[in-house]
């Protein structure tokens, strides 16, 4: 019963709860810094928030180079199975932003499929000008 809490205590923070229905919705493996400037906050934050994902077994992580992409894996507990189905029916009006925000910066990966840093202004579109106040301050 403890894994079950524990499970639910990691989603009750916002920003975990984002990730989680980002990756939900996504259904791909993400770099932390793509993840990281969807959800416009910091490489270490959104690290450490997958991090507590990873440790309730809700995310995995791969290594590839220096980066790391997280991803949620095949599961078989019943239970688990439920709280994707549950986060997947998020509306996806509540996170539209960041998922194109998503889908954006992963489109300046590299040839060989590696997060490259990019100036906000060069992967930022002119559509998502209403976010950059939440980028800026890190909301």
């Amino acid at each position: 019963m403890r894994i079950y809490a524990n499970i639910l205590k990691a989603l009750s923070e916002p920003k975990r709860l984002k990730l989680f229905a980002l990756l939900a919705k996504s259904a791909g493996k993400y770099y932390v810094c793509e993840l990281a400037d969807a959800i416009a906050d910091t490489h270490y934050n959104t690290s450490r928030n997958l991090n507590e994902l990873r440790k309730v077994g809700l995310v995995e992580e791969q290594k590839v180079g220096r980066g790391v992409m997280y991803y949620i894996p095949e599961v078989n507990d019943q239970f688990v199975k439920s709280l994707i189905d549950l986060v997947k029916g998020i509306p996806d009006e509540l996170i539209s932003r960041e998922t194109e925000l998503l889908r954006k910066r992963v489109s300046f990966r590299d040839q060989n499929q590696r997060c490259i840093y990019k100036l906000e202004s060069d992967w930022k579109s002119n559509n998502l000008e209403e976010r950059e106040e939440d980028y800026e301050s890190g909301e």
